[in-house]
């Protein structure tokens, strides 16, 4: 090319960046026009020019080959103004909080993009978060140089400020001090500290929040509320000790976990959903109609919540299943899972994508369970503190001065006060504290203070090592002396004591033992089901009526003629007072009966029989060849050799367990 066609070409690629002020025009092809209207800023291989991204790019052009074009990369700007980690307690979730506006000034919503979606290279984020407002050019290329063009604009100005954000209430140690989380910070040894940020979502999760912590001339005028709480229910003082137990253990799960729960079980109108919520509002702005959550939570729902509310009081209202079967199985399943996990301390498990193990929330609360009915097995309430309530048992004045104390915050300013005092105190209560609890369950074995269920004596002495730190609490502020505090914990415990007094009257309705003989006889007696004469295979002698015979007719001498109802399910031998029960007929018969009443039988049949050879029930056993004992044995019946499971004729017929063993 000569110098004069040459001339042109350079002239042409020189004017590639047009004069300020002329409008910028450019393809989605990678091809960029001049320099557009107003202020543009460079940073980088990328510059902002009328309000969008643009990657200048280097060609090889001219006589010294160094041409540019600017390329498009979308139609808005955006910076990224913080880099929050959300801490849920399981996992740390990095999120980018990025603002931004459309290059014809339409301000585009601020938003949180999870940092894995942001580094992405497919930078779907944008239009998932700003929709149609943002448009992003095709191209891999182009969306690799947006994301690096927002990322270096936004540290123009120095590092990107970073934020952790907590998800979850109760202990956390920062830098050496423990530190109370709350929806309104951190509650520390010095007071609440704001600068700690917590986010608990929405609804009533939200309500978890503490003021700051009171002085003491503060303190004391508000301090009688706790001995109020005693007195809730005058005729059952029971109920308001557990519910001050309550209060005074939930802070303390960062020491030893809490692996039990109390059930408030009442008929509609018995104010138990009331009361229930006086010791959660220690914790927050709650009431009756303010329960973080219920029985139609799903149940992730409720096993996130409950992991969220650590060392907190945790209510889940209402426990009342359908008239529906099917209704009601599901809720008695989510109740049972619920429970048990609780007792277990462990979440169910869940995998990932890329089927590695995840870690799975379970409940870290105090949790309390309100409820017309009760779960289902002696297992699941071994797990619960029961507490019965009737209208009557409430005295609505000091229900009503409670209610006005949450309203004003009085009940959290309290508990505010015990965090402080607590903060300073957790390292030693983290070695002391499960002491103190083993020291009060072999106490409370050996004294056979809660013989209930082998869980029963761990959940008592929680309840009163709880109790005992916080007299201690109230001591050290002078809310109470320390003669004063020694008969208020004397009481407490005798109260509870006749708490878990009524929990054998619980365990013995739920024994599958005793439902199974209940659920055998009224099959006898609404005729499905029948017991025979070992030897004649005829009407028992005496009381065929409740063996499950039936007369309708006499014969020529005028005696009853007797006819045998539903299945034979065993021999009755008269002369020992024995009945043989053929096992599998027997617990057909159980399972059946069971199910045409809307209920079912939980326990699997050699669970059964196990059981209640545990019991002492089965009156004869015989050695299997590997030293095991066996309960069926071998008997005649009516000349032909079967086995039997051999029960007390009395304890069948009438559950008189005083028969047993002849």
């Amino acid at each position: 090319m000569t110098n004069q066609t040459e001339k042109p070409v350079l002239s042409l690629v020189k004017d590639a960046k047009k004069p300020k002020g002329s409008k910028r025009t450019g393809s989605g092809n990678g091809s960029g026009g001049g320099a557009g209207q107003g202020k543009n800023k460079k940073f980088g291989e990328y510059e902002i020019i009328n309000g969008a991204f643009y990657q200048i790019k280097a060609v090889r052009s001219g006589a010294d080959d160094r041409g540019f074009v600017e390329i498009p990369l979308c139609d808005f700007t955006c910076k990224i103004i913080e880099e929050v980690t959300h801490d849920t307690g399981l996992e740390d979730q990095a999120f980018l909080r990025v603002e931004g506006s459309r290059n014809d000034g339409l301000k585009l919503p601020m938003v949180e993009v999870p940092s894995s979606k942001f580094y992405s290279t497919q930078a779907n984020w944008i239009n998932e978060f700003f929709g149609t407002s943002a448009f992003v050019y095709p191209g891999n290329s182009k969306r690799d140089n947006l994301r690096a063009a927002i990322h270096l604009y936004s540290k123009l100005d120095g590092d990107i400020p970073k934020k952790h954000v907590y998800q979850y209430t109760g202990w956390k140690k920062k830098n050496d001090a423990w530190h109370y989380l709350s929806g309104s910070g951190a509650i520390t040894s010095v007071g609440l500290d704001e600068s700690v940020q917590v986010d608990l979502g929405s609804g009533h999760m939200a309500r978890y929040s503490l003021p700051v912590p009171p002085q003491k001339e503060q303190l004391k005028p508000i301090a009688s509320l706790v001995l109020d709480l005693l007195e809730i229910c005058p005729s059952k003082k029971h109920i308001g000790a557990a519910l001050l137990a309550t209060v005074a253990r939930a802070p303390l799960g960062e020491c030893s976990p809490t692996d039990f729960a109390l059930f408030v079980h009442g008929l509609t109108g018995s104010m138990k959903s009331a009361i229930s919520a006086i010791p959660l509002a220690f914790f927050g702005d709650f009431n009756a109609r303010r329960f973080p959550a219920n029985f139609s939570d799903t149940d992730n729902d409720m096993e996130s919540k409950a992991f969220q509310a650590k060392d907190s009081v945790f209510i889940i209202d209402d426990f009342k299943p359908s008239v529906s079967l099917s209704e009601a199985s599901k809720i008695h399943a989510k109740a049972e899972r619920f429970i048990r996990n609780t007792g277990n301390q462990a979440g169910r498990g869940r995998r990932g994508a890329d089927m590695q193990a995840r870690a799975a929330p379970y409940n870290r609360s105090m949790t309390l369970i309100t409820g017309e009915d009760l779960p289902k097995g002696q297992s699941l309430l071994g797990r619960l503190l029961i507490l019965e309530l009737t209208r009557a048992d409430v005295d609505t004045s000091i229900l009503t001065k409670l209610q006005h104390a949450s309203e004003l915050g009085e009940l959290s300013l309290i508990m505010s006060a015990y965090l402080k005092w607590l903060a300073p105190r957790m390292d030693d209560l983290k070695k002391e504290f499960p002491k103190m609890i083993t020291v009060l369950r072999d106490a409370a074995i050996q004294d056979r203070i809660a013989p209930s269920h082998p869980r029963a004596p761990e959940i008592f002495a929680n309840m009163v090592a709880g109790v005992e730190i916080f007299m201690d609490f109230m001591i050290d502020a002078d809310l109470l002396t320390i003669e004063q505090s020694n008969i208020v914990l004397s009481d407490i415990e005798e109260y509870l004591k006749n708490a878990f007094s009524e929990q054998a009257a619980y365990q013995v309705e739920q024994d599958e033992t005793v439902r199974f003989l209940e659920l055998l006889r009224a099959a006898f007696a609404s005729g499905n089901a029948h017991i025979a004469s070992r030897l004649k295979q005829a009407p028992p002698l005496s009381r065929p009526y409740s063996w499950g015979w039936r007369s309708n007719e006499v014969d020529s001498t005028g005696e009853k003629i007797y006819k045998p109802m539903g299945d034979c399910i065993g021999w009755l031998c008269e002369e020992k007072r024995e009945v043989l029960i053929e096992q599998n007929a027997a617990f057909k018969v159980v399972q059946q009966f069971a199910k045409t009443q809307g209920d079912a039988f939980l326990l699997s049949a050699p669970s059964l029989w196990r059981r209640m050879g545990e019991k002492g029930m089965v009156l004869a056993t015989e050695k299997r060849a590997n030293g095991t004992k066996q309960l069926a044995v071998k008997r005649q019946i009516g000349g032909v050799s079967k086995r039997v499971m051999i029960l007390s004729a009395d304890l069948v017929e009438s559950g008189e367990e005083k028969s047993i063993g002849g």
